[in-house]
């Protein structure tokens, strides 16, 4: 068997988090990704989330263009490493998995997933896109839209900055725009009482 080819480790620390709310999710069957990268997240979501189901659908929204945070990186050769590594996920895992690939800005994508009619129907959303305050917070609007009631939604980065500390721009940062979206969604999710890194909420109505 093939062997997963990753550069960085961006979930591991979080794993043991996703497990306990998996537990508290148990039916899922239909997940979607905004922010793929090489796929380290995607493969552990293939060879966990769908467990219980034993087949899903993983819809993966990336650009594969790169961010500032990774000016210098080969950005075609992160690309691969998804591609190749999701495969090998797909070969490695029991359930029967179908993987979407969505290129492009994730405000088009997920727009497009709405008119096509995939609205309300996500069990589990993942938000590991853009860092830029405007993205996340259109990111974030965009995916309660297309979550179900009692879905996931998972925030990555919280507390993210590239900047020294006491030199951060709250515009170049989640953080700002996902406070903004918890209080203006205030009535309609709940937070979960869990690391502050990341912020994982459960919507509660429409």
């Amino acid at each position: 068997m093939k062997r997963y080819s990753f550069t960085n480790d961006w979930v591991s620390a979080h794993s043991p988090v996703w497990k306990l709310l998996l537990k508290d999710s148990p039916a899922v069957s239909k997940l979607l990704e905004i922010g793929s990268y090489e796929g380290r997240s995607t493969v552990w979501w293939m060879g966990n989330a769908f467990r219980a189901t034993g087949k899903g659908e993983i819809f993966c929204v990336d650009t594969w263009e790169g961010s500032p945070e990774h000016e210098g990186t080969d950005i075609p050769a992160v690309e691969e490493r998804f591609l190749r590594n999701t495969a090998i996920a797909r070969a490695k895992t029991k359930a029967k998995i179908k993987v979407h690939v969505l290129k492009g800005r994730s405000t088009d994508r997920l727009a497009r997933l709405i008119a096509d009619g995939h609205g309300l129907s996500f069990d589990l959303i993942y938000v590991d896109g853009s860092h830029q305050c405007p993205d996340v917070l259109s990111d974030l609007v965009l995916a309660f839209e297309l979550c179900k009631v009692g879905g996931l939604i998972i925030c990555d980065d919280y507390l993210w900055s590239s900047a020294v500390h006491g030199q951060e721009n709250p515009l170049d940062q989640p953080k700002l725009a996902i406070d903004s979206f918890v209080n203006c969604y205030a009535r309609k999710v709940a937070l979960y009482n869990t690391p502050l890194y990341q912020l994982h909420i459960r919507k509660t109505s429409v």
